[in-house]
């Protein structure tokens, strides 16, 4: 079924169908009803995507994410929140997964890859392997959040971990807490040694010493946060509060903790990072330092349509961490 066929059962010429489906206002409204009833009739379906493509607009943006495995729900809500602030503004999402593990130039492969398919522009939410992209031609507008550097005429969205850093440490200070640990996660992705970067001040500005000793890298997954856990508690002077690199790896070192009969919020202070949906739900429900997906994917979509649409004023993105309390802190047991 085409147009044509749409116009010789309605009686009109194609290009009144042509302009029904384009909500041209000019159109007579009797001639609009009796399109609309054919194509309803027929249950005809415009081709927007050739439409877009002849007027030389795909009305489509790429988004690049990593870690879609491994359990860690953050990258599906940040793919959730993107296409919703997509779609209310008529555009549909090209999705890929970076998966530098496997191949470390695999973001810009997924860059290329979107061009070819004329996408108008590219969030790159990878939040640490910005680096892979050095070298790869970009020719429509391109995002990022988080980066610790930007490629020339990229939009980056800055984030201050800073923030929620500084009253998670001030709060476990104020509880009297002296020896604070650290799950790092892996400190060769960007994002996190920047996460750790703001702990330690965080620490300075609370006036609590930083212990070297009390910091465990292992990688920011369920599996790692309870190897974290493990290695921590068998110091021998264990920390009396753990902070850690994301909600993931807190909720491994919850288990951890559980299997040597100890308790987060009685025993020891346990704080994450992201504010997952899940930190509401564990037990005890997770202290955590917020840092949203919806609200990144949503700045991230808003920057890419300045970019997209070349706005003049463009507005200058920064998010700000903040500090979540729950149940999962306590003072140090004497």
């Amino acid at each position: 079924m085409n147009i044509r066929e749409i116009a010789r059962r309605a009686r009109v010429s194609h290009s009144t169908v042509s302009r029904v489906i384009n909500n041209v206002d000019t159109v007579d409204p009797r001639l609009v009803r009796r399109v609309q009833a054919v194509i309803q009739e027929v249950g005809y379906r415009p081709n927007f995507q050739a439409r877009a493509l002849a007027r030389g607009r795909s009305h489509t943006v790429g988004l690049i994410v990593s870690e879609l495995s491994g359990g860690n729900p953050f990258f599906s809500e940040i793919i959730l929140y993107f296409e919703r602030a997509a779609v209310e503004q008529g555009y549909e999402v090209l999705v890929s997964f970076a998966d530098t593990e496997i191949r470390p130039d695999h973001v810009a492969v997924c860059a290329a890859r979107m061009q070819e398919r004329q996408v108008e522009g590219i969030a790159a939410l990878t939040f640490g392997m910005e680096q892979y992209l050095e070298g790869c031609p970009i020719d429509v507008p391109m995002v990022y959040a988080g980066a610790d550097h930007t490629l020339q005429h990229v939009r980056n969205i800055r984030i201050n971990y800073l923030t929620g850093m500084r009253d998670a440490v001030k709060h476990l200070a104020e509880f009297g807490h002296q020896r604070i640990g650290y799950l790092s996660g892996q400190l060769s992705w960007s994002s996190l040694r920047t996460r750790f970067e703001a702990f330690r001040k965080a620490l300075k500005s609370a006036g609590v010493p930083f212990d070297k000793e009390l910091v465990a890298e292992c990688d920011h997954t369920w599996d790692g946060g309870a190897l974290g856990m493990t290695s921590l508690l068998n110091l021998p002077k264990p920390p009396t509060a753990v902070l850690c690199c994301n909600d993931v790896a807190a909720i491994g070192a919850l288990k951890t903790l559980h299997g040597k009969g100890l308790e987060a919020g009685k025993d020891i202070a346990i704080i994450g990072f992201d504010d997952l949906t899940i930190c509401r739900f564990t037990q005890p429900s997770l202290t955590t330092i917020r840092f949203s997906p919806s609200e990144i994917a949503s700045l991230a979509f808003r920057a890419l349509l300045e970019e997209i649409e070349n706005a003049e004023n463009k507005t200058e993105y920064e998010y700000k961490t903040r500090f979540v309390l729950r149940e999962s802190t306590c003072a140090p047991k004497l």
